[in-house]
């Protein structure tokens, strides 16, 4: 008899492999993947969090993407064993000292396959250098999944440290998209509003020399108006919200707005993702004014409540179960106590207020976010009714006033005027 081989062969094929990577990632998230590469770059280089002078540059036409960085470069041995590896490796998951934004240790790999047929990736760190080549129809046919250098090269002096990466054969409707000024356009908003709070820090972004604007957000908070704070510590992560009122002057950025190491995941949300009708009300334009933040940090990234492409969350997260019950709690005070104010006052828009017209705003940066320490509820004080008052002095004979007086039942002048006053204003019914 004869023995057969009993191995199965369960191996994906390069194609398929490359089509299920690829097929549920959007161009504009996947160009972004490579901004956060860049930017846990500059994560491990300035610890301090002052990224000033790095730069991340992007240019794209019909033909050519090209983004370059000065963020520290990838040195030879993660390159070998882990930056260009699908997935991420187990001993890689909890290794951290930093929050960074790498999941699975596809990013990289799913954009620069979603863009086109051919990369390279050039990269120097102070001491080491190396250009990687892949074309990615030739890559395809061979059997073995690794990329090999077209050059590496160690004890160097560099100057300059960063990477740089050419993707051509760009795909069809890539090309397109590429040589459309309003995908590029589109493009620039993206990026502004789902950048990383890194760009707060001095970090420059660059798309076709176009600099991304790194406006910050901002709320009211005074000694009148207090924001709602809540802060969980729990040994998978930190969670910090802020939630409270701004103008109502952008009402497209009403909403919460979700960040996981400081990349925001969730864009201005207002639906039951965030907790809208979801024990409390729907959003509806007259809330116009909520602004809500939420801060999940953790080293080990596989704890934070964001899928593969960092476009959603995971709402049975742990993390975000905790979080979306203090964000419920932030919304039904905060519409409980701005419509009880608008009603007291009858007008639609707070800034009608003059109290709430010059209330002083608090930044939201990354270091101000970290600093919520405390719980607090939100709150706004109205200040107190001031009723203009005037003095009446008049002159009347001793032997009346002391009749008045007795008649009256009191002992002093200002109590007689008072009584008497109290007396007329109630019997001529004003």
């Amino acid at each position: 008899m004869e023995t057969l081989n009993k191995k199965v062969d369960a191996s994906p094929t390069k194609e398929f492999f490359i089509y299920m990577l690829t097929r549920d990632i959007d161009i504009k998230p996947a160009i972004v993947e490579l901004i956060d590469n860049a930017i846990d770059g500059a994560k491990k280089i300035r610890k301090n969090k002052n990224y000033s002078g790095l730069f991340i540059k992007i240019n794209m036409s019909d033909h050519q993407f090209i983004i370059e960085d000065n963020c520290g470069g990838i040195d030879i041995e993660t390159a070998q064993k882990y930056a260009f590896k699908f997935g991420r490796p187990s001993e890689r998951q909890n290794d951290s000292s930093e929050y960074f934004t790498g999941i699975f240790g596809i990013g990289m790999k799913r954009a620069l396959f979603k863009l086109g047929n051919k990369f390279e990736v050039i990269s120097s760190t102070e001491t080491e250098y190396f250009d990687l080549i892949v074309d990615v129809n030739e890559w395809v046919k061979e059997e073995e999944w690794n990329f090999h250098f077209e050059k590496a090269e160690t004890g160097l002096h560099n100057s300059q440290v960063g990477t740089k990466i050419i993707v051509e054969g760009l795909k069809q409707d890539i090309s397109s998209d590429f040589d459309s000024e309003y995908f590029r356009n589109t493009l620039i908003d993206y990026v502004q509003k789902y950048r990383t709070v890194e760009a707060e820090n001095g970090l420059t972004i660059e798309i076709n020399d176009i600099l991304i604007n790194t406006k910050r957000e901002k709320l009211l908070d005074s000694e009148k108006i207090r924001p709602y704070t809540y802060r969980i510590e729990d040994p998978k992560g930190t969670i910090r919200i802020i939630a409270g009122i701004t103008e109502k002057g952008e009402p497209d950025k009403a909403g919460w707005y979700v960040y996981c190491n400081g990349r925001l995941v969730l864009y201005a949300n207002r639906d039951n993702l965030t907790g809208w009708g979801d024990g409390t009300r729907k959003y509806h334009p007259g809330l116009a004014e909520f602004r809500g933040y939420v801060y999940f940090e953790s080293k080990n990234l596989l704890d934070l409540p964001w899928n593969t492409t960092k476009t959603g969350v995971d709402t049975s997260n742990r993390l975000y179960v905790m979080a979306k019950q203090k964000m419920i709690e932030a919304m039904t005070q905060i519409i409980r106590v701005t419509e009880a104010v608008k009603k007291r006052h009858d007008v639609t828009d707070l800034k009608e207020l003059g109290f709430v017209k010059n209330t002083g705003e608090r930044e939201l940066t990354y270091s101000s976010v970290a600093e919520i320490k405390k719980n607090t509820d939100f709150s706004i004080a109205e200040p107190e009714t001031v009723i203009p008052m005037t003095t009446i002095s008049f002159s009347k004979p001793t032997s009346q006033y002391d009749k008045v007086k007795e008649n009256l039942g009191v002992k002093t002048k200002k109590a007689v005027g008072e009584k008497l006053f109290e007396y007329y204003f109630e019997m001529e019914a004003l």
